[in-house]
């Protein structure tokens, strides 16, 4: 019940685990033969209606040892970067207005939704604080998500089919509710499916759902996972409403099956005069149920569809087991703020962090040859820091495009460029993956004096201490900082004495809460002082991956670019970085 692209990225996962662990013999069953590259199953066994064929995997026990993942190109417009006042990338620029949500013609409708705050708890066992040592938040239990609300004045003109398309988790059935959406029909396991069925023309409507007349006679239980998703838009398909809601249309069915359900249950609902609003996780449902009007769940627009003719149906897929190819293109941003704007509100929520954005912040898009989304990279200036050069501030891939290296390459791409430019890039982060790809590859990648140690409090964790601190202050109570823990016991904050009488900034003997003194004469306390217990304690943090990009240069030149041999590079790199004394034993290996 997902996506293709998300299907794709879960079998590429699944592929690698199940050759890095032993996991026995598996059988897998799927209408969905498009992942099958993606798999890289040992055989398939396709059943055809007259027979079945056998397709065994042609790579060999290569497939079944190491991981095959999909090769991925990504050809970028960005030219090079430039610093100083009103630099950033330069070359072509990205927007999101050159994509509609369909192949369809339509109007957008401004304002149609509002973004929206959830809030859910779960129990905190060891297994989910062991996942939530990977965010850049104290985690309570307490999960917060925030989706776009389709407003129902925005569907002020005339319609009858509209869909509500977006991925899993994105606020398709929260808006489906907004339509009035019942619970869903109990089924009798002692009666057959024909037998629950309340509507008149029995006939009629199974034809409409394309639900043979021999499955409903069976019980809903005999019934594949398929022919119950028919049997359940049949039973919906019997309410007496104004409005008839149905959740993950055509999802559990093959897209030839859905392009058939659409194409015939167009006309029925045409015919009774009802309103029919469905909610999906693909979008070929919009042109082929030819809707009135389209809601893109995870971005939160609106389209009004102004043309109505049958879309095509999907091609026939074969069994194939070769790898597949995956072409993104990259572009540049036009602003800092245009930058921040597309990351709140299409990546923000999928980033491991909870932190403020930087004022100048350089973005990049990462999309697929026909328009979706992928991923979004930005560097952002270090002031007073380091002269002439970029931290890596945002790398994001959207969760369906996950597992295929996408952000190691985006990340090295971006470096190649800033390095072009005459600048340096260094990189942070305590995404163990990330990291690890890059301790990996100390050719193109050289660790800094942080890497492997513990992260310290991020920028908006900073912020937001300093604010309970001071409203604290304010109160007249006590401020003290929080995970600030002796063996699991809370100890009330230490107090400290004011400044020395030379400091230069004397407070008159008022003492401070919460923190030591700032001498600025230059000489602190020869011994600490007795209330000084254990404080700050260190809290227990992630691992801080910290490199700096010392690979080569990706200059944009016209004409194609020569092939650069990888192992050359990393040989040759890697005699530059060792001593005297490494180099012979380098170079043997190097000639073997």
């Amino acid at each position: 019940m997902v996506d293709a692209e998300t299907a794709h990225s879960l079998c590429t996962g699944l592929h690698r685990y199940l050759c890095q662990h032993d996991c026995g013999r598996i059988l897998l069953a799927t209408c969905k033969k498009s992942v099958l590259p993606f798999l890289q199953p040992d055989f398939v066994i396709e059943l055809l209606p007259d027979k079945a064929v056998v397709h065994r995997n042609g790579h060999g026990i290569s497939a079944l040892t190491s991981p095959m993942r999909p090769m991925v190109s990504i050809n970028t417009a960005v030219e090079r970067f430039a610093g100083g006042p009103g630099g950033g990338w330069r070359g072509p620029e990205e927007s999101l207005d050159d994509m509609p949500l369909q192949s369809r013609t339509g109007q957008r409708i401004p304002g149609a939704s509002v973004r929206e705050e959830f809030q859910v708890s779960v129990g905190l066992d060891e297994c989910t604080a062991a996942v939530s040592k990977a965010f850049d938040h104290p985690f309570d239990g307490s999960i917060k998500q925030k989706c776009f609300r389709l407003k129902p004045e925005a569907l002020s003109f005339s319609w009858s089919i509209g869909a509500i398309i977006g991925p899993s988790g994105s606020g398709k059935s929260t808006n489906l509710k907004n339509f009035g959406q019942g619970l869903p029909f109990q089924w009798d396991p002692a009666k057959s499916v024909w037998d629950q069925l309340p509507y008149g023309d029995k006939k009629k409507l199974l034809e409409a759902v394309t639900l043979g007349e021999a499955a409903a006679r069976r019980s809903y239980d005999q019934l594949s996972a398929g022919e119950r998703s028919l049997a359940q838009l049949a039973r919906s398909l019997c309410s007496n409403g104004s409005v008839i809601t149905v959740d993950e249309f055509t999802s559990l069915l093959d897209r030839h099956r859905a392009y058939q359900v659409c194409t015939k249950i167009h006309p029925f609902i045409m015919e009774r005069g009802i309103q029919l609003v469905v909610a999906g996780c693909h979008k070929d449902i919009a042109d082929w149920l030819r809707v009135n009007w389209v809601f893109e769940a995870d971005s939160g627009e609106l389209l009004q569809v102004q043309d109505f003719t049958v879309g095509s149906p999907p091609p026939r897929i074969a069994v194939s087991f070769e790898v597949p190819k995956i072409d993104l293109v990259m572009r540049r941003l036009e602003t800092s703020t245009r930058s921040r704007n597309i990351f709140a509100s299409h990546f923000e929520a999928h980033h491991y962090m909870d932190g403020l954005l930087p004022t100048g912040l350089y973005g990049q898009l990462i999309r697929t040859t026909s328009g979706e989304l992928v991923a979004f990279h930005a560097v952002s200036a270090q002031p007073g820091q380091i002269h002439n050069a970029m931290r890596e501030s945002r790398l994001v891939v959207l969760p369906p495009w996950q597992g295929y290296g996408i952000g190691p390459r985006a990340s090295t791409l971006a470096a190649e460029l800033i390095v072009a430019s005459g600048m340096r890039l260094f990189c942070k982060t305590s995404q163990e993956a990330l990291g690890s790809h890059r301790s990996k590859a100390p050719y193109l990648w050289r660790p800094t004096t942080t890497n492997g140690k513990p992260m310290t409090a991020s920028l908006s964790e900073g912020f937001t201490r300093k604010r309970k601190r001071e409203a604290k202050r304010l109160e007249g109570g006590s401020a003290r900082h929080e995970g600030d823990v002796v063996d699991n016991i809370d100890v009330e904050p230490p107090v400290f004495d004011a400044d020395c009488v030379a400091c230069v900034r004397e407070r008159d003997g008022v003492r401070r809460a919460g923190r030591p003194p700032k001498h600025t004469c230059g000489r602190a306390p020869k011994a600490p002082l007795d209330n000084d217990i254990a404080h700050r304690r260190p809290v227990v943090r992630r691992v801080c991956y910290s490199h700096e990009y010392i690979g080569p240069g990706r200059h944009q030149q016209k004409g194609p670019v020569e092939d650069v041999n990888e192992e050359e590079l990393k040989a040759s790199t890697m005699l530059k970085l060792m001593t005297t004394e490494q180099i012979p034993e380098m170079a043997e290996i190097v000639l073997v």
